[in-house]
């Protein structure tokens, strides 16, 4: 490993590598802004975007003018006037003809060829109108299937007239001239009226002239001004190797380098509000801020060179991602069998439609993972020079905190935190072995028995773990274990440790995660035993499970229906109905979830089980038909288990309502007093829709009207206050730490999840179940209630109705909770 050298050496290094962040950033956005322009899509960069905008109502204005002009008198008419006029929507006219214009002037077609291509995409617009208007039902499942498959606008004019055909639906066909004729008149309406751009002859030889559209001057300047602005916006973030600045206003901590300094901690577009914050009444905010980001880590050589022989020989161990395409060279889904009545029977095509679309976001998604993993393997290489780095925190408005870098951070997912541990070590003891050994435990998944009966299991299975750190490639029991790349880690420590005794120097991070921390902050408010006590907010001898719960009741009920004859039942038997199956829906339940949303997370883990596990794969066809069936059946037993937050978030909804009518933005203060505030406004104004040339079914420009979304306002409050309140937890949580008689130092925090030096658990998780019970000791939705009530105006106070009643739990009894966290 590389010598550091002086601390003077590494802060020029990092003003050095915080300036090469900003060229990084700059040149990933002209390379993709590079790819757009030489597949003839200037129009979806970030500057063509914003002047489409600025120029979509002067042109539709015009266009309208045109066509009242040509229809005011009798005689003769303009050839574009008719199909303009049949169109209806100047405003799809408009965007059209702004998005080709773009396009073929970065492209260097000529103004025949400009022309010809608005005309034809016109000719399509008119086909489209008429195919809907004949065959709606057909007309939406068609276009549907054909935006999700391609982004080629050339490929689906194809596969449109290709349909039309195919389904024998008659429309006007036009010649060239006519096309010409359209596209040439649109052009001309787009110079008179927008300023985009003029005509340019270009004299080819002597006795040839060709005319060119160009982009008048002042308008090219403009974009690259604004191209110059967006690339410098989006740095290459990454980890630092001296500590960050410390916070004492929103402005003035974080990175060492002039230009990235001036990032807000707090991630928003509304500086009013940052200025408008009591920096003084924010001190303990920054302060906890300021202790985590100043937390040294390193990457772990053993790990990361385990890592990348597993990537480098494409081994399907740790949940690494496959490395082979799910398409052919083609782009066509790998293994899709399509029958030859699929277009007769319209169950089959809708199977066949779902299987591919399935493959084709299998393939999007595995595509990330692999990005993200070698994005991992390139920025580990570069931190392993270094026996610290740091990690830069932001908060969002709510008062969540994530680290500022790209890929590598302790806050994304098993395989590549596990290359991360602290940079500090301290000796190990008895209580820090008897931590190590649960946490080894609880990343093989037997996490939900006593933590005597988890340290007994890894006792027990001591040598197989050790012998996985021995030799992991050839060893593979490990891939097993429910996060196998943090569980592998972990075996590496096990092995140090029988082999040095206590007295190891481990700097491993052992973390404790709460159970349904939604559910928990909920139950906490509304002092909620029967919950609380599902989800060991308060104590007991063995840890709570609602996840497993809920699990029994669903089974219970599917066995029911088995019996009854349900062919579904008795598929969801076979396949086995788990915790993991019902998991997602009771964590998202506190964050507004709906039905339909339920029904994909069962679907989505129902597909993340069978990737693994193929044999597993019992449910019909894909799954889809009885993931819905059993969603069902989930979220009623999901509702009769907890009640009263059920009518919590209600309570929330209502009181975010009153807000939405009086049209006012809806603030709270949390008990760490960081101010939150909630504002919606309704984006409507422009729905431009294009069959074909556009994204999906329609290209939307949206402008903040000043008007509350009531809807969104009631959708979103429940989540919001719940997350801001497990942030303002882990707020608390690095206060103590760093106020505490004797200073957790190293702390690292997802969310609801805290890790530390196994030496240090039972201190961590004393002072987490101290920090919710200072918190949260007063009654907070009292204190909601007069907050909302000073808020709102006199005519809407009346309507306000009190929070709904509280049951008995006793909040001290949080103390003794030893599975709070665990």
């Amino acid at each position: 490993m590389a010598k550091e050298g002086t601390s003077t050496s590494l802060q020029d290094q990092e003003q050095i590598r915080e300036g090469t962040w900003i060229k990084l950033g700059k040149d990933r956005y002209d390379r993709a802004e590079r790819k757009n322009q030489s597949k003839g899509r200037n129009s979806v960069t970030p500057p063509f975007v914003y002047v489409q905008k600025q120029l979509l109502v002067p042109l539709s204005e015009r266009i309208e003018l045109f066509i009242k002009s040509q229809y005011k008198v009798a005689g003769r008419r303009h050839t574009a006037s008719e199909p303009l006029k049949d169109l209806n929507d100047s405003k799809k006219i408009a965007l059209i003809t702004l998005k080709i214009i773009i396009d073929c002037i970065a492209s260097h077609k000529t103004l025949a060829q400009t022309a010809l291509q608005i005309g034809s995409m016109i000719e399509v617009e008119l086909q489209n109108q008429v195919f809907k208007a004949k065959e709606p039902h057909l007309h939406t499942v068609v276009l549907r299937d054909l935006l999700k498959r391609t982004s080629n606008v050339k490929h689906r004019k194809r596969v449109f007239a290709h349909t039309l055909n195919k389904y024998k639906v008659e429309v006007d066909k036009w010649d060239i001239r006519k096309q010409a004729l359209v596209g040439l008149k649109l052009v001309d309406l787009c110079i008179k009226s927008t300023g985009l751009c003029q005509l340019k002859p270009v004299r080819e030889r002597k006795d040839k002239t060709v005319n060119y559209l160009v982009l008048k001057p002042e308008v090219e300047q403009k974009i690259k001004d604004n191209s110059f602005q967006c690339s410098v916006l989006t740095p290459y973030y990454k980890a630092m190797i001296v500590p960050p600045k410390p916070y004492s206003t929103p402005f003035n901590g974080g990175f060492h380098n002039e230009y990235l300094s001036k990032q807000p901690l707090i991630k928003t577009h509304d500086y009013t509000y940052l200025h408008t914050l009591d920096n003084d009444k924010l001190k303990d905010f920054y302060d906890a801020v300021n202790h985590l980001q100043s937390v040294p880590f390193k990457i772990d050589k053993d790990m990361f060179d385990v890592f990348k022989t597993i990537w480098d020989n494409n081994l399907r161990l740790g949940k690494f991602p496959d490395r082979e395409s799910l398409l052919d060279e083609k782009g066509k889904p790998k293994g899709i069998y399509r029958d030859p009545k699929v277009d007769e029977i319209l169950e089959l095509r809708i199977k066949y439609k779902r299987d591919l679309n399935r493959v084709y976001n299998d393939e999007i998604a595995r595509s990330s993972k692999v990005l993200n993993t070698l994005v991992a393997i390139d920025l580990a290489i570069e931190y392993l020079e270094f026996e610290r780095i740091y990690f830069a925190i932001f908060a969002d408005k709510r008062g969540r905190l994530y680290c500022m870098g790209t890929t590598i951070t302790y806050q994304t997912d098993q395989k590549i935190k596990s290359l991360i541990t602290f940079a500090n070590s301290e000796p190990l003891n008895e209580v820090g072995k008897f931590w190590l050994y649960v946490h080894a435990s609880n990343t093989w998944g037997n996490d939900k028995v006593s933590f005597n009966d988890r340290y007994a299991f890894t006792e027990e299975k001591l040598n197989e773990f050790i012998s996985y750190a021995d030799a992991p490639l050839d060893n593979k029991g490990w891939n097993f274990a429910d996060k196998p790349m943090e569980f592998l880690n972990t075996c590496m420590h096990l092995k140090r440790v029988k082999e040095q005794g206590l007295g190891y120097l481990c700097n491993l991070p052992v973390s404790m995660d709460a159970t349904c921390s939604g559910l928990q902050v909920l139950s906490i408010l509304m002092r909620d035993e029967n919950t609380a006590r599902k989800v060991n907010v308060l104590p007991s001898d063995v840890p709570q499970d609602i996840y497993t719960a809920v699990a029994e009741k669903v089974k219970a009920e599917v066995e029911l229906k088995a019996g009854q004859g349900s062919q579904e039942a008795n598929r969801w038997l076979q396949f086995g109905i788990t915790r993991k199956i019902v998991k997602r829906n009771i964590m998202t339940y506190v964050y507004s979830l709906k039905p339909y949303g339920a029904r994909q997370q069962i679907f989505d883990e129902y597909k993340s089980i069978i990737e693994f596990n193929p044999e597993k794969k019992v449910l019909a066809d894909d799954g889809f038909s009885d993931c819905r069936w059993l969603a069902k059946i989930v979220w009623d037993k999901m509702e009769q288990e907890i009640d009263l937050e059920a009518q919590l978030m209600k309570w929330f909804q209502d009181c975010a309502k009153l807000f939405a009518k009086a049209n006012m933005v809806m603030k709270w203060v949390t008990p760490m007093g960081f101010p939150v505030e909630m504002d919606y406004r309704y984006l409507i104004p422009f729905k431009v829709k294009t069959a074909i040339s556009g994204s999906l079914v329609y290209t939307t420009y949206r402008r903040e009207l000043n008007r509350k979304d009531s809807r969104k306002f009631s959708s979103s409050v429940s989540p919001n206050i719940v997350h801001s309140l497990d942030g303002c937890v882990a707020q608390a949580v690095a206060l103590y730490c760093k106020n505490a008689e004797n200073p957790i130092n190293d702390l690292l925090m997802v969310h609801d999840s805290f890790a530390t030096n196994p030496n240090r658990v039972d201190q961590l998780h004393q002072i987490i179940r101290q920090v919710v019970i200072d918190l949260f000791k007063n009654d907070y939705l009292n204190e909601l209630h007069k907050s909302w009530e000073a808020q709102l105006p006199a005519k809407l106070r009346t309507r306000l109705t009190p929070p709904p009643a509280r049951g008995n739990l006793d909040i001290n009894e949080i103390a003794h909770s030893k599975y709070f966290f665990s």
